[in-house]
């Protein structure tokens, strides 16, 4: 009995080993999780560096069309300007002139089309039968002297060839009066060419008539051929006159119109072409900015596209970059944020943006670069045109 309870002793010795040594590797062993373990990642933001100089956003360099001598130099180097200001005016007397010697004529075109619209004056007409009377006064005394030297002259041809010669010259004093009267009053057109072609018919009225009393009280047969080419000369101006009567009184036909009216465009064009070419010689700022640099004094002679002035807006800058590689562009795109540094200005960092990229590559220092622009956002007052800058731009995580 002794000896069984010895093996039963044993037995159980053995069963509590292995459990134990089975509780014991169940306490060495990981316990199984029902979540599944994330792996931890770190974001590491990548960037491109570049370096470049400072420059306005909006900026100009300006040049007259065409050359000439500098009148006037109205700003300086760092002036502030507005939109539309006077920066620099070239000689323009000569300008001035040819624009009011073609409003002149665009005055004269307009007058004489509103004279063929309206149709003639009263007093036209009354000058016009005037000149009418003359020339039939000028063709009778003509016809009397052809007459006088045909067949001799009595006292009574005599009488009326005195009398022509005092009408003659009543008609003459009447004519060079209202001649005289257009003139003063700067008329001009239509109005003078009837005055003046009254005077000349008058003129020749009072030369015919003294001829014909001279060779009337000297009893000269001479000059029969002479007196017949007179009196054609004579039948020519009266229906001339005649017929510029027949006018004013039926008035201007359509043709003479459209003639006028296109004086009256030919004339506006070269009115706008001579202003155009006198505001070329005073340049202007094209926006509002700040005179950069002058590059002309007064009384300098200039060619055409001669740099002057240069004009920038200082308050929007721009960072243009001259050393982007090949390898560094193919990451950037347009929109991509930028921290930007100025060399010149210690602790202070800007934000910018990335605004274009120049599809062309240079070669500087032997290296394939790019340009890349970048706006800056907000300014430093110590910010100078062409400032050295850093930039680096944010091109993906």
């Amino acid at each position: 009995m002794s000896r069984n309870r010895i093996l039963i002793g044993i037995v159980v010795v053995a069963v509590l080993s292995i459990v134990g040594f089975a509780g014991y590797q169940r306490f060495l062993a990981p316990t199984e999780s029902t979540a599944t373990p994330q792996p931890q990642t770190q974001t590491v933001e990548e960037v491109v560096s570049a370096q470049g100089n400072l420059i306005p956003r909006h900026r100009a360099d300006l040049a007259f069309r065409a050359g000439g001598r500098v009148a006037e130099v109205a700003v300086g180097e760092g002036q502030a300007v507005k939109q539309g200001d006077v920066l620099m005016r070239l000689q323009d007397d000569e300008l001035e002139a040819g624009l009011a010697q073609a409003q002149a004529a665009l005055d004269l075109a307009e007058a004489n089309l509103a004279q063929l619209e309206a149709g003639a004056r009263p007093e036209q007409i009354a000058q016009a039968e005037a000149a009418v009377r003359a020339a039939e006064a000028t063709l009778s005394a003509v016809v009397a002297d052809r007459d006088r030297l045909t067949g001799g002259a009595t006292d009574a041809q005599i009488a009326a060839a005195q009398a022509n010669l005092a009408a003659a010259q009543v008609e003459q004093k009447l004519a060079q009066d209202a001649y005289d009267q257009i003139n003063r009053a700067e008329l001009g057109g239509t109005l003078e060419e009837q005055a003046r072609f009254r005077l000349n018919a008058a003129n020749q009225a009072v030369a015919a008539a003294q001829k014909a009393l001279d060779e009337a009280l000297s009893g000269s047969t001479q000059s029969i051929r002479a007196a017949q080419a007179n009196i054609a000369v004579a039948l020519a101006q009266r229906d001339l006159a005649q017929a510029q009567l027949d006018q004013l009184k039926n008035g201007a036909t359509d043709p003479q119109i459209a003639a006028a009216r296109a004086s009256v465009a030919q004339a506006e064009a070269a009115v706008q072409a001579a202003q155009a070419t006198l505001n070329e010689a005073m340049l202007r700022a094209p926006f509002d900015g700040t005179i950069a640099q002058v590059t002309v004094d007064a009384g300098q002679v200039i060619g055409p596209g001669f740099v002057v002035v240069s004009i920038a807006d200082l308050d929007t800058w721009q960072v243009q970059t001259d050393d982007l590689s090949e390898v560094d562009v193919v990451k950037i795109k347009v929109g991509q944020p930028a921290k930007i540094t100025v060399d010149a200005i210690q602790g202070v960092t800007l934000d910018g943006t990335v605004a274009s990229i120049t599809p062309r590559a240079e070669t500087k220092r032997g290296d394939v670069t790019y340009t890349v622009k970048v706006d800056v956002s907000g300014d430093d007052p110590r910010a100078f045109w062409g400032m050295t800058a850093q930039v680096e731009i944010q091109v993906g995580d």
